[in-house]
């Protein structure tokens, strides 16, 4: 629920935002201020009437409905992503348009361990997202050998963002959680046999 309606005192209450009413059980026109989410501006709307809109974060075609009713202003069970899966697709296309190597490691991780952390909301942490810290763990995997193994600070913001990923939905991380362990192993076993895995427990350890 986003609202209540007050036909004696023809008032809606929207997210904090007192809202008038047209005579004759109309819900009056609304601004949805949210958090992360995005401003989403209502129509009016008769009592009955159901208006969508696109996400303004998210895939395409992903929609955010309000329905009108004599009781209350009603949000559909769909949730949109917010500005963080925006910043999801901003880093997709980025590793899609450059190859991860030993120069852009650090800063691509860097900003992946930032996008990650921020995923709180249960609608960032989609399949869609996580295809992203996938693609990124797969190709640091790929490029770490014992001869040239990342470095300590990569492994750190690898470590954090395995962290984050452990709170996403089971649902959702099935398979693709495996993929990225797997990976992370193998990167790690490159620190190993060169004996700078040692080192950085140590730094941990002591902050």
């Amino acid at each position: 629920s986003i609202g209540s309606l007050n036909f004696s005192s023809t008032e809606i209450m929207l997210d904090g935002n007192t809202q008038s009413i047209s005579a004759g059980g109309f819900c009056s026109c609304a601004l949805d201020v949210r958090n992360k989410g995005g401003t989403y501006s209502w129509p009016e709307a008769v009592i009955g009437q159901t208006v969508s809109q696109m996400c303004q974060y998210g895939v395409f075609g992903q929609n955010v409905s309000r329905y009108c009713s004599a009781q209350t202003w009603m949000e559909d069970a769909s949730v949109c992503p917010t500005v963080v899966t925006k910043q999801f697709n901003i880093l997709n296309s980025t590793i899609q348009n450059q190859t991860i190597n030993a120069e852009n490691v650090v800063n691509v991780t860097t900003q992946l361990q930032t996008v990650v952390s921020q995923a709180t909301e249960v609608v960032d942490q989609s399949a869609s997202n996580l295809a992203v810290v996938t693609t990124v763990i797969t190709q640091i995997s790929n490029i770490s050998s014992p001869n040239a193994p990342v470095s300590n600070d990569t492994i750190i913001n690898v470590v954090s963002i395995l962290s984050s990923i452990q709170t996403w939905p089971p649902t959702i991380v099935g398979k693709s959680g495996s993929i990225i362990v797997r990976s992370f192993e193998a990167i790690a076993s490159s620190l190993v046999q060169q004996q700078n895995f040692t080192s950085l427990v140590t730094t941990q350890n002591q902050t």
